[in-house]
């Protein structure tokens, strides 16, 4: 996100911010220009400048209201958006993260007219990439499923899988710098729609793309597993 990109709320409050300000210009402007009746019409540049009696009260005091005005307005509006802007900010993240979700479950789908940013991943790892079979050197071979790849994988080492392969397998490298077809934001798109799907396959204790320790077992303990595998035996 932009640093000085501008809130919804920020930009609403600015908005109205701007709106009270011009209609008290507007209706300064337009109590400026009232005049008794009996006043000659003078242009105004030809018009006696203020006595020394308006400048020394009448127009200070007017001066100063709007000083105080306009002081009392930004002491009300600064802490009101200084207090809003971190649940914005999670907001706009959260909104950012769904879109980008939304484009990398498009982004996997065959290429067509009507989805000309598809990427193809389904061809191999199955519908909603719960895995597939293709054909590598005349042999048919399994493609495993990456809605629970998390339980094997952290982010670093799934985004490096795509970034550049698996060597002496049917997995090419998608990186534009290795020579493929997807830049940093396509595989971005792409790893935020794997990371959400694994969400609701992947315990979260055993999520390693939400904890690259999740489910590793400390030195030195046992793992419920292996402990299981004993008490049975």
């Amino acid at each position: 996100m932009p640093a000085l990109a501008l809130s919804p709320t920020s930009a609403i409050m600015l908005a109205l911010g701007g709106v009270a300000l011009l209609v008290a210009g507007v209706a300064a402007l337009i109590y400026s220009r009232r005049r008794p009746p009996d006043v000659p019409d003078i242009p105004p540049a030809m018009q006696p400048g203020p006595s020394d009696a308006d400048l020394e009260k009448p127009a200070l005091e007017r001066l100063q209201g709007w000083g105080v005005l306009l002081v009392v307005f930004f002491v009300i509006w600064l802490p009101l958006v200084w207090l809003l802007e971190p649940g914005t900010n999670v907001e706009d993240e959260r909104e950012l993260i769904e879109q980008s979700v939304e484009r990398g479950e498009r982004a996997i789908e065959l290429f067509s007219e009507e989805n000309p940013g598809g990427v193809g991943c389904v061809q191999c790892h199955g519908p909603g990439l719960a895995g597939g079979q293709n054909l590598f050197q005349g042999n048919v071979v399994p493609v495993p499923s990456l809605t629970n790849v998390c339980a094997r994988l952290t982010q670093d080492q799934i985004r490096q899988t795509i970034e550049e392969g698996r060597p002496n397998t049917d997995m090419p490298s998608w990186s534009i710098r290795l020579a493929g077809s997807l830049n940093n934001q396509q595989i971005d798109e792409i790893m935020a729609y794997i990371v959400a799907i694994n969400l609701d396959n992947v315990p979260a204790e055993q999520n390693k793309c939400l904890d690259p320790e999740a489910g590793e077992t400390p030195e030195g303990e046992e793992s419920p597993t292996t402990a299981a595998t004993e008490e049975a035996s």
